[in-house]
């Protein structure tokens, strides 16, 4: 699912957006009174009410279409349209739960004449206008974020139109000290640090273990373990002790390789 723009991380980054837009929300919905309730509740009354009925909605409801979502993030546009759809009705189950509770604290016997059914079709029908616009939010967001990706920053154009790419690897390598040179041979976790060992010396780099082994991303080395990158040209040997197999480096370092990561060693032609 990593193509999915429909990804927790995103789900977590929106919530602030998504409160502010719930508050004005309720804020509109009790000033206008939709659905009766401009004539049956006062102001305050008609603040809890949208209050329990959309925060409630929002909550349950949401969580539901969101998770769909993120289900179905990695197919096409269609798909998740048509599982937008199909999820509607299932998320207004729990939703109209929540608009007979609201009825009950601030209507009691208000709903009766209009009925379950009635309610049900009325959450159903907003549901699936809330998932079609999450769809059409995040699409949209989707193809601004292509669009930068494709489009070259200034930094990027020289005379004639692009300047070639740094080499791969570069970005993590200019936080080095120039005394420790370039020629990077393993890096390792250290707590909140990265510690990057060349064959110069060693530094430690305050900075996330999968952030620096993206950075290196194409620089002719790979993950061997959870806590421990290598350079293949610093590969030196092999051993295995105890059950465990080690990778020897240039300086007689020696790095472990985990059963996760050795299916990749052994197609890199490292063990």
């Amino acid at each position: 699912m990593q193509d999915s723009p429909f990804t927790l991380r995103e789900m977590r980054r929106s919530l602030a957006g998504q409160a502010v837009a719930l508050v004005a929300l309720v804020a509109l919905f009790a000033f206008i009174g939709p659905f009766g309730t401009y004539d049956s509740l006062g102001v305050p009354g008609r603040i809890g009410y949208w209050a329990v009925a959309m925060g409630g909605n929002w909550l349950v409801c949401g969580s539901i279409m969101m998770l769909i979502l993120v289900i179905a993030g990695g197919h096409s546009i269609r798909r998740r349209l048509l599982v937008t759809a199909a999820a509607a009705p299932v998320a207004a189950a729990p939703g109209t739960g929540v608009v007979l509770a609201a009825e009950a604290l601030f209507r009691p016997g208000y709903a009766e004449p209009v009925g379950v059914p009635t309610i049900y079709l009325s959450v159903a029908v907003l549901m699936l206008v809330i998932g079609l616009a999450v769809v059409a939010v995040m699409e949209v967001r989707r193809g601004l974020a292509d669009r930068r990706v494709a489009r070259p920053g200034p930094e990027e154009a020289d005379e004639a139109g692009l300047r070639p790419s740094p080499a791969p690897g570069a970005r993590f390598l200019d936080r080095l000290p120039e005394k420790l040179g370039r020629d990077l041979v393993y890096l390792k976790t250290a707590d909140h640090y990265v510690e990057a060992v060349t064959t110069a010396g060693s530094t430690l780099v305050l900075m996330r273990f999968v952030d620096a082994v993206a950075e290196l991303d194409g620089a002719g080395g790979l993950r061997v373990h959870r806590s421990y990158w290598v350079a293949r040209r610093h590969v030196t040997g092999t051993a295995r002790q105890e059950g465990r197999t080690t990778l020897r480096l240039t300086g007689g370092h020696e790095v472990p390789v985990s059963r996760t990561y050795m299916a990749a060693a052994r197609a890199a032609g490292l063990v």
